[in-house]
């Protein structure tokens, strides 16, 4: 067969002779793109571009090029020495492919992967970086607060669960190169604070598991911020990734009912709430003289000394009391540790019933009517939330025990038209007696023994906080899928939110030779399934790894940050202080507002180092939010910033709330759901289904910025204190302005300014 030179192509002769010294640049050409490669280095050259600085290195050892050939398809290859890793090149419709394979004559041991240093930042030509470990960070390469950020924060970043989507896109001048991790797994990012420029290199590690599979990565030219991002969304769509929402409300019409809700989160677990007594003292008696439970020598001592007509029965006792009682109850009605055999969920709403049933028959001349009580959810929670007109929610527990014990308030919840889902968890095992109230963890023996992943050294992973171990995601399926059918059968949920799963939390596993790439699919699986039990899902991060099934995520829209501060984590008396986890029923750390230290607060939440990469790629597919560590009420210095961001980019807000706080239509948390459901409601409703396709900043401080969807709706948000004025209208300080394609104008003003 003969075949035809395209006219473009440039050969060289030299480039077709095998060499052991260094190689000729390699030259590829299609249509308006001329690229120039150096093999041994790999710098590389895009129309007069510097894409990539010379970075070239195995294990830390400059190579050499051999064997180096250029096609005629405007594919060229040559062999890395010493190494022996294999290098394709490809131009194909304006995409530079590169493929690395590691020799299989060149073995790898187990703790020692070979280690290829393949990019390098042309720090002194590019002027921007746009890094997807959230939203989206926009990262001028000059700040140096940024420098120093990311150098002390994401160096020794991985590609699946740091970085949130597998590409980043560096701007030079007019033009943005962007980069694509074909293969997202066994990658490594690092940064440096270098003068006067920050720099970030990447580097791909060829273990024992990963060996037999290319290192592949794509380079495409763009003009502007999105390219990276619609070309990933392309990508995914071209080889069978997405799911679109529209096609997960087509198998599950519940999904409809996410389509404008507001995210809430319910807080409490026990069986009784302040606002369920009706006799303190008569209660208090009772317990402690008539009960015949067990009660603690603790407790005993704190309660006995309030003496009636002396003593003033506080909120802090009144919480005691209830909190003991529930402990007394639990152990009279106990279950028994998990098994293979027994998850113990059907014994955990036995349990819960009849604590209900004996405290009804023992104190009900104490408390009001049984079918109220409920710390979580109740009857006049939901009372609330008509009177309020909250028609749009998705309601979520912290544990399912709320639910076992009042099963017909989430039945009529769910004729109400809300969502309602329990957190749960299958990635950290503990054992009996360590924490027994993280019942989600609370998993078999075997499973924690059988599952534990092992690393590369022979060490089994530490669980969450050092808590028990991590666990395969592959490793008794079964139990955990009867769980989870248990879970929803008794607590009536039709949604589940599955903590970890979506967040790409990839490693690899000796124990049964798991590589990365498995074990996202083995997570990937177990989300389609639980999906497929006609459940609403939804998942921590979203990260584009790991969203089969997903149809909404928590965590990408506010990440966390200063995990190591002090005056976040341990100084009470810093205005930054995030709270304690105290009370059990409405911990401070959710509920307590703080602000945010610098430098976090300028380069997490200043709108002009943020863009919509993430919904660039996923709104109409996964539906993302806050990390429900930081709801959206949370930080009180840069909710405005927060609240206009979020209805720019048409993500819902979350609200955390407990019975206390929804006591009441005028309840500061109410009001608030109320007020974000007026603008992000009918916005949503709107384009719900719509990509987001274009971003732009409309004055030069960027301040005032505008996003487009694909139907002409348009959205634009002032994040000044000045009025801006459009065309058509005057957009209001700390506001959004929503123009939508069905000839609806929506006008929203943030409560904080």
């Amino acid at each position: 067969m003969f075949i035809t030179l395209p006219r473009l192509l440039v050969v060289s002769p030299l480039a077709l002779l095998a060499s052991a010294v260094l190689a000729n640049p390699i030259t590829l050409k299609e249509q308006s793109s001329h690229i120039t490669i150096h093999p041994e280095s790999l710098n590389i050259d895009w129309n007069g571009l510097i894409v990539n600085s010379p970075a070239l290195k195995v294990n830390k050892q400059q190579q050499t090029a051999s064997d180096v050939q250029v096609n005629v398809n405007q594919t060229a290859s040559w062999v890395l020495q010493p190494s022996g890793i294999k290098v394709t090149a490809q131009l194909k419709h304006s995409v530079l492919d590169f493929a690395f394979s590691a020799s299989h004559l060149k073995p790898i041991k187990r703790n020692q992967p070979t280690s290829l240093e393949w990019f390098n930042l042309p720090e002194k030509q590019s002027d921007t970086l746009f890094l997807p470990f959230s939203e989206g960070m926009r990262v001028p390469i000059q700040n140096k607060t940024w420098a120093k950020f990311l150098t002390n924060s994401y160096s020794g970043s991985n590609t699946t669960q740091d970085l949130k989507m597998p590409f980043w896109t560096v701007q030079q001048g007019k033009r943005f190169v962007s980069y694509q991790l074909v293969t997202p797994t066994n990658n490594r990012l690092e940064f440096s604070n270098t003068t006067p420029r920050l720099d970030m290199s990447a580097s791909h590690q060829f273990t024992v598991l990963s060996q037999p599979t290319s290192f592949r990565i794509r380079i495409t030219l763009g003009d502007n911020p999105l390219d990276g991002a619609k070309q990933y969304r392309q990508w995914r769509i071209e080889n069978g990734m997405a799911e679109p929402l529209i096609e997960k409300k087509k198998r599950n019409p519940d999904v409809a009912k996410l389509i404008g809700a507001s995210h809430v989160y319910l807080f409490g677990t026990g069986l009784l709430s302040v606002g369920d007594v009706i006799d303190w003292w008569g209660l208090k008696k009772w317990y402690l003289t008539q009960s015949g439970l067990e009660i603690s020598k603790d407790d005993a001592k704190a309660l006995s000394s309030l003496q009636r007509g002396k003593d003033w029965f506080s909120q802090y006792h009144k919480q005691l009391l209830l909190d003991a009682l529930e402990s007394s109850l639990k152990k009279r009605f106990d279950t028994p540790f998990p098994t293979l055999a027994d998850n113990t969920i059907e014994r955990q709403y036995q349990a819960a019933q009849q604590r209900k049933v004996w405290l009804k028959t023992n104190a009900a001349r104490y408390l009001i009517s049984p079918e109220k009580w409920g710390q979580a959810l109740s009857d006049d929670m939901l009372t609330t939330f008509r009177n309020a007109g909250l028609n749009k929610l998705w309601l979520g527990f912290d544990n399912w025990m709320p639910a076992f014990y009042q099963p017909q308030i989430v039945e009529q919840a769910k004729l109400a038209g809300y969502l309602v889902g329990t957190y749960d968890s299958y990635n950290t095992a503990i054992p009996a007696g360590v924490n027994d109230g993280w019942l989600t963890a609370l998993l078999p023996n075997e499973m924690r023994k059988e599952c534990a992943i092992e690393l590369a050294s022979g060490d089994k992973k530490k669980g969450f906080r050092n808590n028990g171990y991590y666990l395969n995601p592959n490793c008794h399926l079964e139990y955990v899928q009867k769980r989870i059918a248990d879970i929803i059968k008794f607590g009536r949920f039709n949604s589940l939110f599955l903590d970890v799963d979506a967040t790409a939390m990839a490693r690899e596993d000796y124990r049964d030779n798991t590589s990365e790439t498995h074990m996202l699919s083995s997570f990937n699986r177990r989300m389609a399934w639980i999906s497929d039990q006609n459940i609403v899902l939804g998942s921590e991060s979203g990260n584009s790894l790991t969203t089969q099934g997903v149809a909404f995520a928590h965590g990408l829209e506010s990440i966390g940050f200063g995990w190591r501060d002090q005056d976040m984590h341990k100084n009470r008396e810093s205005p930054y202080y995030l709270g304690r986890w105290y009370p059990d029923h409405k911990p401070e750390f959710f509920f307590k507002t703080a602000k945010v230290k610098a430098p976090f607060k300028s380069l997490l939440f200043d709108p002009q180092y943020r863009v919509p990469l993430y919904q660039t790629v996923f709104h109409d597919e996964v539906i993302n939010n806050h990390h429900w560590h930081t709801d959206s009420l949370k930080f009180s210095d840069v909710q405005a910033n927060r609240d206009l961001t979020a209805m720019l980019y048409n993500t819902p807000p979350m609200v955390h709330l407990t019975r206390d706080e929804a006591s009441s239509v005028s309840g500061k948390r109410i009001q608030a759901l109320k007020h974000y459901q007026s603008a992000f409601q009918p916005i949503h409703e709107q384009v719900w289904d719509q990509p987001l396709v274009d971003f732009t900043w409309l004055n030069i401080k960027g301040d005032v910025q505008k996003t487009t969807f694909s139907d002409g709706s348009t959205i634009i948000a002032n994040f000044s204190g000045q009025p801006f004025q459009t065309d058509e209208a005057t957009v209001k300080p700390w506001s959004i302005l929503a123009k939508l394609s069905n000839g609806k104008f929506i006008h929203w003003q943030s409560t904080k300014q």
